[in-house]
């Protein structure tokens, strides 16, 4: 009986919380690549696919470079739920699997955006994601990711 309350006054708490906080949960992001890369769009699922590196090269024959934000990132629990539609921790338990059989290993990891744009920079074929509010230059760009 005394569980019922609490929890309505878990609810209350949550709804009243400030805007900020309940906005940290709903970051937005961008994929993005050098404007180099011919390649405009992808779907979900090829993003995916991309990132768990099931796919090595883009059309144009050039290996394809994924960078990941940091696991304790809004962007990448961001990232990671809509394009994986899995949480981190599952995709860190797929890393695991995946380097001790042997077949591959996760992509490097970036701090910030800026770290992220820099690897793309450097790294023309590289593919990454930022915040949406994130600065990309003349040098980046957007790409669009279909259902």
């Amino acid at each position: 009986m005394l569980q019922r309350p609490f929890a309505v006054a878990a609810v209350v708490l949550l709804c009243a919380a400030p805007p900020s906080l309940r906005a940290q949960q709903e970051v937005s992001y961008r994929v993005v690549v050098h404007v180099t890369n011919p390649v405009a769009r992808l779907t979900r699922e090829q993003t995916s696919q991309i990132f768990l590196r099931k796919v090595g090269l883009w059309d144009n024959r050039q290996p394809v470079l994924p960078v990941d934000q940091p696991a304790d990132s809004p962007v990448r629990r961001a990232f990671t739920k809509q394009v994986h539609r899995r949480t981190i921790s599952a995709v860190q338990t797929y890393w695991q699997q995946q380097t001790f059989a042997g077949r591959g290993v996760a992509p490097p990891e970036r701090a910030s955006d800026a770290d992220v744009l820099s690897y793309i920079r450097q790294f023309h074929n590289g593919i990454g994601y930022v915040k949406d509010d994130a600065n990309l230059g003349s040098d980046i760009k957007v790409l669009i990711v279909t259902p």
